[in-house]
């Protein structure tokens, strides 16, 4: 048995959080302060840590206050917290049940056989792992085998007919042979062979190395050293958004020939597949460049470089963090261009062109997506081109006449733009794209690169960075481009196909399938509301709901709120915050609060005034505060939040209005593009999920409102 004073490491069951946060909150912080004692020394007196069935069968329980117990499971200095409760639940499971570890099935988990067969937990194939879910408790073991191990012919049939480790502990047998079985059924032959295997400091590695090869299966975290304990407990959002599940670890280290991609719904992991990949590959990389880690979101580099440094083994000195714009503008740099990436100015420059014209009778907003998202976007060099490009994800026809109209305006856009030195980064994208075609040494030097939320990039975003992961080569390296997204979360307008743009991904692309991070009511309500409309993921259409992740958790229903008016609204808003943090497990940093574009001043203005501490998400770097972390819907892409909160949802709010010349194409396309950013807001929640608005729900709302609380 190890010392009392030896460091821990601990790892989590898949149960033990929610059974805390089933706890009142007094009692759960009480669990949380056992975290950080027991972090520091598991033989702490306050603690009373004791063995529960004897050393070998490992179960053991803590005292986290008069009636509180946690159960947990020790072999040596790896411990498995599996859940908090009651004494009397506790010592009550812990007496039926027993933590078995099944190599065989890659199965590991607290067992009770008294478990409901719906609710019994099975291991779940997750990425590019296909498990065979037929394999029976002890398939990994032959008759010969059982027979040397000491079992009888009837032993053995009866060993035969266990489906899974729950039908394995419920056999009727003596306990001195149960034992025995319970104990091959973790071992291979050959390890039964090998007397030394059996020693306790293989017992103890026998759990370590089943959690980093399978333990995520069955919902078992990795383990994490004394040290990151204290951080765990308090449990700040910011440390679940590095959380690598293990059976993930295959994308990170796994090398492609070419360009690669990893898609998957929200909540699959993409963006921690991604950071873990960066750091590998600078980990790995020869020549010593650095990697570039990219996305279009400006404010979002700055969140995953923090995320980044947390990670163990992060080397902040070979991953660069920089959004698609600011690599153009680097590129523009170093061609002597002086260019300032500013959406707002280049808007802006749409409305004083449009302004006046009679020939142009579309949306103003429409116009600005088609000069930025499609002819900037795109590369169109002339009109000819323009006048033939196909428009991918554009739902407003425009006639040639109408094309011509939009180009003029374009050519006048660009002329404006020019003379004040801005461009957004779809533009400022096309111009660097054109320079380090006519001249390679203005690429800056990377080894690798990695693009996140990489849907939202446009044509020539994608083409210039793909140039810079090739080194101005036409020809794809291995190991160059590593794209990350999922088309159903889109948030910026129009689109293309991969094959269109020349970057064939076909035999390197993985799917990831399991929601790690919300759970599968949050998962639900947000699927109800956005529909399951069909959207386009870079080389195929797929309807929303056909990606449902498969869920790992569950939890309340997401609630409904409905106020008579803004200012109930307003106060009810800052009572929800101050609700939350008085979970105890919540702190006010892990809220997320988005609003609709139009309503993120007020929100802000609003909740100041009633002593909400807020930051708005453009100015968030990742770091762990206080603030509740607000704004508008689209600017939660990439971040995850405890909780989140939506409000503003009413039907004059939400989706917004229609603008003058807009064609009912248009209107289509908008209202689509804003339930897509609603939908990424809602998925950013991982445990709670509130709406709210003030007079009469929006549409979306009224007929999904079945799976919400409204009490």
């Amino acid at each position: 048995m190890a010392s009392e004073q030896s460091r821990p490491v601990v790892s989590f069951d898949a149960d033990f959080w929610p059974s805390v946060n089933k706890l009142d909150p007094g009692q759960s912080h009480r669990v949380i302060q056992s975290l950080n004692v027991f972090a520091d020394n598991p033989g702490h007196p306050s603690l009373k840590l004791k063995s529960l069935h004897g050393e070998l069968k490992g179960l053991m329980s803590i005292r986290a206050g008069r009636e509180v117990r946690v159960l947990l499971e020790r072999r040596g200095d790896a411990y498995v917290w599996l859940e908090a409760g009651m004494r009397k639940d506790v010592y009550e499971r812990a007496a039926r049940g027993r933590f078995i570890v099944n190599p065989g099935r890659r199965f590991m988990g607290f067992v009770d056989p008294q478990t409901p067969v719906a609710e019994r937990r099975q291991p779940t194939p997750t990425g590019d792992s296909v498990l065979d879910t037929g394999r029976l408790a002890f398939d990994h073991w032959s008759d010969a085998e059982l027979h040397a191990a000491g079992f009888d012919d009837q032993e053995i049939a009866d060993l035969r007919a266990c489906a899974d480790e729950y039908e394995l502990l419920g056999l009727a047998w003596p306990s001195d042979r149960l034992d025995h079985a319970l104990t091959l059924v973790e071992l291979t032959p050959e390890q039964v062979s090998t007397e030394a295997d059996r020693a306790t400091d293989d017992h103890e590695m026998r759990l370590r190395d089943a959690i980093d090869t399978f333990g995520g299966l069955t919902g078992i975290s990795p383990l994490f050293a004394a040290e990151e304990l204290e951080a765990i407990a308090r449990a700040p959002i910011e440390e679940w958004m590095i959380f690598l599940h293990p059976d993930q670890r295959s994308l990170v280290t796994r090398s492609f020939s070419g360009p690669a991609r990893v898609r998957g719904a929200a909540g699959t992991g993409k963006t921690v597949v991604a950071l873990h990949r960066a750091a590998h590959l600078a980990a790995t990389a020869a020549p010593a460049a650095p990697v570039l880690f990219t996305t279009f979101t400006s404010s979002l580099p700055r969140v995953l470089d923090q995320l980044h440094r947390r990670m163990p083994g992060a080397r902040p000195d070979r991953v660069v963090f920089r959004s698609v714009g600011e690599v153009a503008v680097g590129v523009l740099d170093a061609a002597g261009q002086r260019v300032r990436v500013n959406p707002g100015a280049a808007r802006k420059a749409v409305v004083d062109v449009v302004r006046g014209r009679d020939d142009v009778t579309l949306d103003v907003k429409y116009v600005y997506s088609e000069l930025s998202r499609v002819i900037a976007g795109r590369g169109l060099a002339t009109v000819d081109d323009y006048l033939t490009a196909s428009r991918t994800g554009r739902q407003h026809p425009l006639t040639e006449g109408a094309r011509r109209q939009v180009w003029s305006v374009y050519e006048a856009w660009r002329s404006r733009l020019d003379a004040l030195g801005v461009a957004d980064s779809p533009l400022a994208a096309r111009i660097a794209f054109d320079h380090v075609r006519r001249d390679p040494s203005l690429l800056p030097t990377y080894s690798a690169v990695v693009v996140d939320e990489a849907q939202d990039l446009t044509m020539a975003e994608l083409l210039l960075l793909r140039l810079i992961a090739n080194r101005g080569s036409r020809r794809d390296r291995p190991d160059g481009l590593l794209l990350v997204g999922d088309g159903a979360q889109r948030v910026q307008p129009g689109g293309y196909t991969l094959r269109s743009a020349g970057v064939e991904v076909r035999g390197r692309t993985a799917v990831l399938r399991v929601n790690y991070r919300s759970t599968a009511e949050i998962t639900d309500a947000a699927l109800a509301v956005a529909g399951d409309e069909v959207v386009l993921d870079l080389d195929e259409e797929l309807r929303r709901g056909e990606a449902r992740p498969t869920p790992t958790r569950h939890g309340v229903r997401p609630r409904a709120i409905g106020f008579g008016d803004d200012k109930a609204e307003f106060d009810g808003l800052a009572e929800l915050v101050r609700d939350v943090e008085a979970t105890a497990l919540i702190d006010s940093g892990d809220i997320g609060l988005f609003v609709p574009p139009d309503e993120l001043d007020r929100t802000l203005e609003e909740l100041r005034a009633r002593g909400v501490k807020v930051l708005p998400v453009a100015e968030y770097d990742g770091t762990t505060g206080v603030e509740v972390k607000v704004g508008s819907h689209a600017d939660a892409k990439g971040l995850e939040f405890k909780a989140v909160i939506l409000p503003r949802l009413s039907d004059q709010r939400f989706p917004s209005t229609s603008g003058d010349g807009e064609s009912e194409g248009a209107r289509a396309e908008r209202v689509a593009l804003e339930l897509s950013r609603l939908y990424v807001a809602m998925t950013r929640a991982r445990d709670v999920l509130v709406v709210t608005c003030a007079h009469a729900w929006a549409g979306q709302f009224l007929q999904a409102m079945e799976v919400f609380d409204q009490s």
